[in-house]
């Protein structure tokens, strides 16, 4: 009795596990199915089927003697091998991917947009007629999300259109020339240097100009009237870079039709680095208008500004970078950087947030490339141990045996490895260290030996040529780096732009900047003012100003500190020049403004000291201790263009630097105290607000 029991129950479990089994696999089913239909409707599946409906094309990365192209297995090979359907499931698998990604990039919300083109960003193992099918479906908005990807495969943009015609030299200028006339009409000839520059180079010549094109169409050789080199092409580019820097105009090029060619003009000279750093400034201008993106990305310019904007040079990568932020809407959080404004980090999309904002603002006759490059090494300063006769015999035979780059790159590492082994039991004295000092000054002067090994293994082969962009960034991850670069000049002998001429008074300036740093977003965010010479009056300028308005802009309630490098706040005795001298050299107002005692720097200082009153910032001044060597004319004369007494605000730390007035806002290397002071303030500042 109680194994028929037995055998009914299990009957009975083994139907209830048939039931489950069945009624499952109907679940799984339907879930499958169900699921592929909620994947095909972001995705039209014609996309996924284009490999076989459409032409094969093979990208080939080398030449080869013999290519063998098949869409099928070899019937003799028999069945395929595992190999080969491993690699099409995964070449399959990448190619879903990317479109989905693709898809929802380009249809997505703002947020489901930001992490597909990161996705799809990262992708790189897609075959190449994959990225140029997805490049001929991007649409702008994507375009420009994804070329602010970090080494986000350029395969992803076309090719401008036309790219295959090369156009001769002259027909580039005579289109130049017809983009300048079309301009100048836009503007109702209301920019004056535009039409001094169309009368000096085109229109006393443009009749016989005419005529010897038409001889050129009957297939008669004619010389140009009028030398149709390089260096009037040059001319023609910078005319068209100072008509959209200003504002009223820089929408012109556009609205002529010019980025076809400006685009003619970077096929012809796409190795001039001059040239290229003049088409990324004049894109940059035009970046402002955000109407204009289908119309830059149309021409083929957002592709070619992916590529600079990775550039090794600076000069061509900021205003490449800076464009692609402007027209990254998606991104900028409606912040943008207008001209003479540069975003130094973080130059791509990035995930984090900054903390902080460092803003650097040069000297007179400076530059962002060129106040904050890196010191060149003093080649005086070398250490040289005796040696033994035995040492120098056995010196003399390895160099016999070994190149001199492996003795080199040997001689380093031993000197690494053996201050890797006592490094930390001494403390180093920083490079630049400060001579004299008021009773505020705190440091920090010394660093553990072993930073000092791991800083010298980090930089034996390589140098920057702007600090605050390669080294605050490391040091400081949670800083976004802002530059400010702006045109200065000694005399008025050189014409200035009747346009721009009020704005080269401190005062005219400052309100510029302001206005400009507003619109990138400073003042959103606590904010550190890194300032050399005549760059730090100008801060001082625009916080008083602002202080005076109420501080609308949050700009003093914000500044956290100011770093000043050699900043006459009384003045400089050079500035001060004779009525002989001043009637000869004819100063420019810059100069003027600068002069020792001025009373308009005087006045500034007083209501700069009495606004620290109410805005609490940390301020550390450096003055320089040695005399500047200046070869104007080619007479070699010793300046001090500072003297400690004008660098000394009277408020905050002070240190006096054994440098001169150019070299003291260049750091040697990361540990020279010029650049570790600006870290501990920022660090101790970014500590403070988390807190």
């Amino acid at each position: 009795m109680a194994i028929k029991s037995y055998s009914k129950y299990v009957y009975y479990f083994k139907s209830l596990g048939t039931c489950i089994f069945i009624f499952g696999g109907c679940w799984l089913v339907y879930q499958a199915r169900e699921t592929s239909q909620l994947l095909r409707s972001t995705l039209a599946t014609n996309v996924l089927n284009l490999e076989q409906n459409q032409a094969h094309y093979i990208y080939l990365d080398s030449h080869q003697k013999d290519v063998y192209i098949y869409n099928n297995e070899d019937p003799a090979e028999g069945k395929p091998s595992l190999l080969n359907v491993v690699t099409k499931w995964w070449t399959s698998l990448n190619q879903s991917i990317a479109y989905r990604h693709f898809n929802v990039a380009k249809h997505g919300t703002k947020n489901q947009r930001t992490r597909a083109v990161y996705c799809l960003g990262a992708l790189k193992h897609l075959q190449s007629w994959h990225y140029q099918h997805i490049a001929q479906m991007m649409d702008s908005r994507t375009a420009v999300a994804l070329a602010r990807i970090p080494d986000s495969d350029l395969r992803f943009f076309l090719k401008p259109p036309y790219h295959f015609v090369d156009k001769k030299l002259y027909e580039i200028i005579d289109q130049l020339y017809q983009l300048l006339v079309d301009m100048d009409k836009l503007c109702q000839s209301s920019h004056s240097c535009l039409i001094h520059f169309l009368h000096k180079k085109f229109y006393s010549s443009r009749k016989n100009l005419e005529f010897d094109h038409e001889l050129s169409s009957t297939d008669f050789t004619a010389t140009p009237t009028i030398s149709w080199d390089e260096q009037l092409l040059m001319q023609c580019i910078e005319a068209i870079y100072h008509h959209t820097s200003i504002e009223q105009f820089s929408r012109n090029l556009a609205d002529a039709h010019g980025l076809s060619a400006l685009m003619e003009v970077k096929k012809k000279f796409a190795d001039n680095i001059d040239v290229c750093v003049l088409l990324a400034k004049i894109i940059s201008n035009l970046s402002m208008h955000s109407e204009l993106l289908d119309v830059i990305f149309q021409s083929g310019w957002i592709g070619v500004l992916a590529a600079w904007s990775r550039h090794k040079d600076i000069r061509l990568a900021g205003p490449a970078a800076r464009a692609l932020f402007n027209l990254d809407e998606d991104a900028n959080n409606g912040e943008k950087f207008p001209r003479r404004i540069y975003l130094l980090h973080p130059m791509n999309r990035t995930r984090t947030k900054p903390k902080a904002d460092v803003v650097f603002i040069h000297g007179l006759l400076g530059g962002i490339f060129i106040s904050w490059r890196q010191r060149d090494p003093d080649p005086s300063l070398k250490f040289v141990e005796p040696r033994s006769k035995e040492s120098e015999d056995l010196l003399i035979k390895i160099v016999k045996e070994y190149p001199q780059e492996f003795l080199e790159d040997l001689a380093h590492d031993l000197q690494i490895r053996e201050w890797k082994k006592i490094g930390h039991d001494y403390e180093i004295v920083l490079h630049d260290c400060p001579v004299s000092m008021n009773s505020l000054a705190s440091g920090p002067f010394t660093c553990p030996g072993n930073e000092i090994c791991t800083e010298y293994q980090e930089n034996y082969l390589t140098r920057t040529e702007c600090w605050p962009k390669d080294w605050l960034p490391n040091d400081v991850p949670s800083v976004r780096v802002i530059g400010i670069n702006y045109d200065t000049s000694l005399s008025w002998w050189s014409p200035p732009c009747p346009i721009e001429i009020l704005r080269s008074t401190i005062s005219e300036r400052s309100l510029e900047f302001t206005k400009k740093l507003v619109t990138a977003g400073v003042g959103k965010r606590p904010i550190i003012w890194v300032c050399h010479s005549m760059g730090g009056l100008l801060v001082k300028q625009m916080l008083v100003e602002e202080s005076k308005t109420g501080d609308k802009h949050r700009l003093c309630d914000n500044t956290k500190g100011i770093i000043f490098y050699s900043t006459p706040h009384r003045g400089s005795h050079v500035a001060t020049l004779k009525q002989t001298t001043q009637m000869l050299l004819w100063p420019s107002v810059e100069v003027q403004e600068l002069r020792e005692e001025s009373p308009q720097l005087l006045k500034l200082h007083e209501e700069f000291k009495k606004m620290l009153e109410q805005y609490k910032m940390e301020i550390v001044s450096f003055s320089e201790t040695k005399s500047t060597l200046v070869s104007a004319l080619k007479v070699p004369l010793q300046i001090k263009f500072v003297l400690p007494e004008s660098a000394n605000p009277g408020v905050g730390e002070f240190y006096e630097i054994p440098q001169d007035h150019l070299s003291i806002c260049k750091p040697a290397s990361k540990h020279s105290f010029l650049y570790r002071k600006i870290v501990d303030v920022l660090k101790k500042m970014i500590a403070d607000n988390n807190n």
